[in-house]
């Protein structure tokens, strides 16, 4: 399973760190991995390689997490799903061609990005996932139906309508995103 959490306070840069364990087949990565946005500041991380230039996109993301960089570096207008959405690229080899899997993980980064306090997303290797943290199904629906415009979020891998997106609260703090459809 990837983990992935964001510190979600005002004097960090957008932060995203991803750590995780996966128990299924193939090849296991393990580690941690950190995304920011470039228009915050970036501390000092000494030992650790920081991938240069300035990522655009998730794809741009997931080559850097590839070439085995600690920290990447994201563009300012850069997709608020993208470090979610190339996490899970990286972490389970999804291509162009798992769309269900990148429309979930397009759905989970929106709704993380929008937590304004630290919280933690697991993303499945299908595509479903979970968010933690201080959080109701309401707010996060709210949230993505802001940014769906016309009833549909595009980014360069999919395209998913926002009548796909089923949220259910599974504790007080805990929202399953259920897989969602996708148009290619």
């Amino acid at each position: 399973m990837l983990r992935i959490g964001t510190w979600g306070t005002a004097e960090s840069a957008d932060v995203v760190a991803c750590g995780w364990r996966d128990t299924g087949p193939g090849l296991v990565r393990t580690g941690v991995k950190l995304i920011y946005s470039a228009t915050g500041r970036v501390p000092e991380l000494p030992g650790l390689r920081i991938a240069t230039p300035v990522a655009n996109g998730a794809e741009e993301i997931a080559r850097a997490l590839f070439q085995g960089l600690d920290v990447v570096l994201t563009a300012p207008d850069c997709c608020p799903a993208a470090p979610v959405v190339a996490a899970g690229m990286w972490h389970y080899g999804w291509t162009r061609g798992d769309l269900g899997a990148l429309a979930g993980a397009t759905v989970a980064g929106l709704a993380l990005a929008a937590q304004p306090g630290p919280c933690v997303m697991e993303v499945h290797r299908d595509g479903h996932s979970f968010l933690d943290g201080d959080v109701t199904a309401a707010a996060v629906r709210a949230c993505l139906a802001a940014r769906f415009s016309g009833g549909r979020y595009r980014t360069p891998e999919v395209t998913v309508p926002l009548d796909s997106v089923h949220l259910s609260q599974e504790a007080p703090t805990r929202i399953l995103i259920a897989p969602c459809a996708v148009t290619p």
